[in-house]
């Protein structure tokens, strides 16, 4: 696996993001932009503090999140140089990594409305938008990857229909 993007500087990321190489690219953008959300949501609970319980488990999904953008890009290098059906099952699963921990996210952002001190409620509902939007393009991600293959990834399809399922349970998220 190539260096992690996580170990680059903000504008580097961005950078390989706008060029013409296949990787990074929507998934990896959406879980940084999922993570930035999670970010967000465990200042918002390490500020107000008395929730250690959101803040633990904010922190696990901010460090899923970093994994599975990396695992993507991965994912999507070894996909283009192998082609063939186990490089196209991870090609799936990475995106599906960070689909569950952006949903994960979203529940976390869900139990802490109304739980934060009331100055920061703002950029509690920042984070959860940010994580929203994360989540449905990690979901469009998924659905291009799926097109095609779902006979050979039943599991994935009936999975990312429940990820979107658990998100709308929520209440902030809506396709």
């Amino acid at each position: 696996m190539p260096r992690s993007i996580w170990s680059e500087s903000l504008a580097s990321f961005s950078d390989g993001v706008a060029a013409t190489r296949p990787a990074p690219a929507g998934v990896a953008a959406a879980a940084v932009t999922a993570e930035l959300g999670i970010s967000l949501l465990i200042k918002t609970l390490a500020i107000t503090s008395g929730h250690d319980d959101l803040l633990t488990a904010a922190r696990r999904e901010s460090a899923h999140l970093r994994g599975a953008a990396d695992q993507d890009i991965g994912a999507v290098m070894e996909y283009m140089r192998a082609r063939d059906a186990d490089s196209m099952r991870q090609a799936i699963e990475a995106p599906m990594r960070a689909a569950r921990a952006a949903v994960a996210g979203l529940e976390l952002c869900a139990r802490a409305s109304g739980a934060v001190k009331s100055s920061l409620a703002v950029d509690q509902r920042a984070a959860e938008a940010l994580v929203a939007g994360a989540l449905r393009a990690i979901l469009m991600c998924i659905d291009a990857n799926l097109r095609g293959h779902e006979a050979d990834h039943p599991d994935a399809v009936v999975e990312r229909q429940a990820l979107e399922v658990r998100a709308r349970a929520t209440g902030v998220y809506s396709p």
